[in-house]
């Protein structure tokens, strides 16, 4: 693989996110506050590949390249990140190893958040670890969309990894009352095999989620129709434009295979309903991430890389992994079976 085709992906003037321009006041405060500042080096390594990172790591002067490592053992640069990116959100989402290692392209003022600081702020700051969550979920989403712009070079199985976890990841974070309230803005809608739910660049009213059925992930790369990945039941779709500022429109074309069935919420509702409640909002933001966080890690592994991510967790009990990141899997499990019934078969559900 062309290693430089991959590092001009995101050039340092073009990082999409950066948290010192969209943070409030009040949050950027916290963090200073909370967190630790350090000066580094260039070549500084910030955050291993494969192991599990202590800390989220704010950049808030300099550069950072962003390598990963392949089947081969050979390292691939992902990205050069700049001021205001933050990094290192995904081990401390999923409680997993890092899949790239983080070093310093430059002397660099670096802002480093522990995981204790972060998990107080959302019993102490509620309003703040909403607004954080948030953050995090834009970030999450301009990364995927970057990464769905260059990820199909690689060869690889291009298969889905571990496709029921995510929904399980997400409603392991939701409690019961958000799911009475997200299954009180919701409605059933159905797309017929061969149909289009979304289409590249076209607006987006509505997040969904997926309840039955599978879908193709399309985009357009220079005239060309490429697939980028599937969707399947227990995903979220559309629900990129709810956090990206620049654009409505969609960031991929989503295809129907052989039908589906889908849980439609109105984005003017939800945002209203995440603004009143920022319990709420936390906890839907961080259910969000963690899906966001697997779907970005998920595309890597397929294509081959974050090789020693993957080695890593396979030395792991894999058993003991999954009880530690899912917390109460049978009740996140009852939880969507009950929203599907609800929805499919037109009954009355217990959430």
């Amino acid at each position: 693989m062309d290693v430089t085709t991959i590092k001009t992906a995101i050039e340092p003037d073009q990082t999409v996110f950066d948290f010192t321009k969209e943070a409030s006041e009040d949050l950027q405060l916290w963090v200073r506050t909370n967190g630790r500042i350090e000066i580094k080096q260039s070549g500084t390594q910030l955050i291993e590949e494969g192991i599990v990172s202590n800390d989220v790591v704010i950049l808030m002067k300099g550069t950072v390249a962003v390598n990963t490592t392949d089947h081969n053992g050979d390292s691939q640069r992902l990205a050069i990140l700049s001021q205001g990116t933050i990094v290192g959100e995904m081990s401390w989402l999923e409680r997993r190893p890092a899949v790239a290692e983080i070093v310093t392209e430059t002397e660099s003022k670096v802002l480093f958040l522990s995981i204790e600081q972060l998990d107080k702020m959302r019993s102490d700051e509620p309003k703040l670890a909403a607004e954080w969550q948030q953050l995090i979920a834009r970030k999450l989403a301009s990364q995927i969309k970057n990464q769905n712009a260059w990820i199909h070079r690689y060869e690889g199985s291009g298969a889905e990894i571990e496709p029921l976890r995510k929904v399980l990841v997400m409603f392991a974070e939701l409690n019961d009352i958000d799911l009475d309230q997200i299954a009180t803005m919701g409605s059933l809608r159905r797309v017929p095999p061969g149909g289009i739910l979304l289409k590249q660049e076209e607006e987006v009213a509505s997040i969904f989620l997926v309840l039955a059925g599978e879908a193709e992930i399309l985009i357009n790369v220079d005239g060309s129709t490429k697939k980028v990945g599937t969707s399947r039941r227990g995903e979220l779709l559309g629900e990129l434009t709810l956090l990206t500022s620049e654009s409505q429109g969609a960031s991929a074309t989503v295809k129907s295979t052989n039908g589906m069935e889908l849980l439609e919420l109105d984005k003017v509702k939800l945002k209203e309903a995440l603004s009143d409640t920022p319990e709420f909002a936390d906890r839907f933001f961080r259910s969000l991430n963690c899906m966001l966080s697997q779907r970005s890690r998920d595309q890597l592994l397929a294509r081959q890389l974050a090789a020693r991510s993957r080695t890593a967790e396979a030395e792991d009990d894999e058993d003991a992994l999954d009880l530690t990141q899912l917390g109460n899997i049978n009740r996140a499990g009852q939880r969507f079976h009950a929203l599907c019934q609800k929805f499919q078969n037109g009954g009355v559900a217990r959430l």
